[in-house]
């Protein structure tokens, strides 16, 4: 899949990635700041992120033909399969606050298992979306299990571990990535998913070695698991 960065961050401004594992989100944009994300619209049933469910009018248990429907194919859009089916990525090339990304997953009978917002446009109904900090979230949500996946570092996703914060009985899940510049965590993407059903970070799965437990509502792995973060 082409994976193409084009980011306000200095230190990703002049890179080019390549490879499925390799995210392609956070186009044209950057941690939003505190005031702009105050000037956010109100959520509406196109834009809600609603745990177990949806994100805007794509709903879990949709088809192939119905998100493309919702989400046409550009020419920018990718699609590749992976351990856990096949991954559609709809790129947001229309958000006026910078480009993100929407990842439609389906399993192998076509239905759409997994969805993740990795763009502005989307938001839960408490307001969180990515570039958010984790203190909002641990604000509004309560008994969420932390992970972390140890694959090679991405530059554009802060040179560490993603961490996961789970809610597996409701079917939500917040992806962080690090902010150098901020020495913070910011939310890469938001993902719904059956409750109690099959979740996929990435392009593992969390039978792969590489998905560890933390402590909850942590934003970095212990230093057994990644020894070499500062």
């Amino acid at each position: 899949m082409k994976l193409t960065l084009a980011l306000l961050i200095p230190i990703i401004l002049s890179l080019a990635l390549s490879g499925p594992a390799t995210p392609p989100a956070l186009r044209g944009g950057h941690p939003v700041s505190a005031a702009l994300q105050e000037e956010a619209p109100a959520v509406s049933s196109q834009t809600l992120i609603e745990p177990g469910a949806r994100v805007g009018p794509l709903k879990l248990g949709d088809t192939r033909d119905r998100a493309l429907e919702l989400f046409p194919k550009k020419e920018e859009d990718q699609e590749w399969n992976n351990s856990c089916g096949t991954t559609l990525d709809w790129v947001d090339s229309q958000n006026p606050t910078g480009h993100g990304d929407l990842f439609i997953r389906l399993n192998k009978k076509g239905k759409i298992f997994q969805i993740e917002s990795a763009t502005t446009r989307f938001r839960t109904a408490e307001g969180i979306t990515t570039f958010d900090h984790a203190d909002k979230v641990a604000e509004n949500y309560k008994d969420l299990r932390a992970f972390t996946l140890l694959t090679p570092p991405v530059p554009a996703l802060g040179d560490r571990p993603l961490v996961y914060w789970i809610d597996k009985k409701n079917g939500i899940a917040f992806v962080f990535a690090y902010y150098p510049k901020e020495h913070k965590r910011y939310i890469y993407k938001i993902i719904v998913f059956e409750p109690n059903k099959t979740f996929c970070p990435e392009e593992e799965t969390v039978n792969s070695p590489k998905w560890q437990a933390i402590p909850s509502y942590k934003l970095e792995p212990p230093p057994e698991l990644a020894p070499n973060l500062n």
